[in-house]
């Protein structure tokens, strides 16, 4: 059996609309903190993106902690933004500009890669002495609320700006505050062209020939679960709506059946690379990440994973982290005795991002179709 395992973002698509949404809104933050025109630069992004660090939710915060903090230093009454769309108070005479660079870099560091990146976050700006309480208080719960639409007011705005105007108020049961069409309908671009993607479909439908998609962008969930069809809004957009998909839908709702954080089953956990192997197979997402969750955390075995036995299973990422959840499932699947044969092909352009996969054991490839090439 073969077996494709595709990153999304940076994969199978350019999400240049995550990105623009991201340096939107952290625009409209430094403009609210009398900042001006301030923002990401691809560069930081990528920076951020390789060590780890690559939801936006979490970015637009750490990059407002960043502006808040900045902001403390010149003005230590400068208050928290309420709307995040105006200025509240006059522009602000700093002598530089705040460095995204540098904190992507401070937060990539070695000594930090084992936590979360929000937690990496809470040690960088919460434990220091020179916060009041209450700037200590703003900026942990600016960080811890990073990703929930009901305390942060960046990730509304990122959401807004991602999905459109009209489909955020529909899946949020939101007002609009900006007014604006989807960015991922606008900006994002297929890494696949026609010829392409065709051709990927015909190897897939092929006999012992699977594929599935391993993302952390929102994506349909099992009933009960809120979840936004982010992932599949990209699968359709690089021509593959009908490969599966296990993304943060499925992680979240995997989550709440166990009772635990969602990061403990997104990649670089083993969870997200056997239950994709699962749904390439065509289990029910429910059914691969249950078994795949009891499989990685209690060695609870059933008969299906023998399918894997001898599977070739190829991964496209980059970044990092699909490639660790490969390399950690394999190990897994060994003590079963179930050998498969991993290929890790990491997709980067950007010198940052191919040393960090350099250094994940990938084979590097400036873009999707050349990878599969060689593949194929």
């Amino acid at each position: 059996m073969r077996i494709f395992l595709f990153d999304m973002d940076g994969v199978l698509l350019e999400s240049i609309g995550y990105h623009r949404a991201l340096q939107e809104t952290v625009r409209y933050m430094a403009k609210a903190l009398g900042f001006g025109n301030l923002t990401l630069s691809p560069d930081d992004i990528a920076i951020f993106e390789a060590g780890g660090i690559n939801k936006e939710w979490d970015e637009a915060a750490i990059c407002t902690a960043l502006l808040l903090e900045a902001a403390w230093k010149i003005d230590p009454k400068r208050e928290f933004p309420k709307s995040g769309l105006k200025p509240n108070s006059p522009l602000l005479k700093q002598q530089s500009s705040p460095d995204f660079n540098a904190l992507a870099r401070q937060l990539s560091s070695s000594d930090l890669l084992h936590l979360h990146p929000l937690e990496r976050a809470i040690y960088r700006f919460t434990e220091s002495d020179h916060l009041s309480k209450t700037q200590y208080h703003i900026l942990h719960n600016l960080i811890n609320g990073a990703r929930d639409p009901q305390r942060s007011i960046t990730h509304r705005i990122f959401q807004e700006l991602v999905l459109g105007s009209t489909e955020y108020s529909h899946a949020y049961d939101l007002p609009s505050i900006l007014g604006c069409d989807s960015f991922l309908l606008k900006h994002d671009i297929s890494n696949l062209s026609k010829t392409e993607s065709a051709h990927l479909r015909e190897w897939i439908v092929l006999p012992n020939h699977a594929a599935a998609v391993i993302t952390s962008r929102p994506s349909c969930a099992p009933a009960g679960i809120f979840a936004t069809p982010e992932a599949e809004l990209g699968a359709e957009l690089v021509g593959l709506k009908d490969i599966p998909i296990v993304g943060w839908g499925g992680i979240t709702w995997l989550a709440q059946q166990r009772q635990a954080d969602q990061q403990k089953y997104v990649k670089p956990s083993p969870v997200h690379a056997l239950a994709a192997m699962r749904v390439a197979l065509g289990d029910k997402e429910e059914t691969a990440l249950m078994e795949a969750a009891n499989l990685a955390e209690a060695g609870q075995s059933e008969p299906a994973w023998q399918r894997l036995d001898g599977s070739q299973v190829s991964v496209f990422e980059d970044t990092p982290a699909g490639i660790i959840s490969l390399q950690s499932a394999r190990e897994i699947l060994e003590k079963l005795g179930i050998q498969i044969r991993p290929s890790y092909f990491g997709i980067a352009k950007k010198a940052v991002k191919r040393d960090a996969l350099l250094a994940s054991s990938a084979e590097v490839f400036p873009t999707l179709a050349q990878a599969l090439a060689r593949s194929i």
